[in-house]
């Protein structure tokens, strides 16, 4: 049985997911501190992304499998 990095397993894709959250949110804060509405938006579609990665991954890519 081969034996998986912990990244390339599904909880080590959702820890990446959950630290770019981490990071969107630091985004978003430090754009509303200094308003700048394209720190915030840039922010907000990453934790977008993040958040639509494992439905996206486990419904659509690997729905055949």
């Amino acid at each position: 049985m081969e034996k998986k990095t912990f990244f390339k397993t599904l909880e080590g894709e959702l820890t990446i997911a959950f630290f770019i959250i981490i990071i969107a949110f630091v985004l978003i804060l430090f754009g509303l501190n200094k308003t700048n509405e394209e720190l915030c938006l840039s922010g907000f579609i990453l934790i977008v992304a993040a958040m639509l990665f494992s439905p996206f991954k486990v419904f659509i890519l690997q729905r055949n499998k």
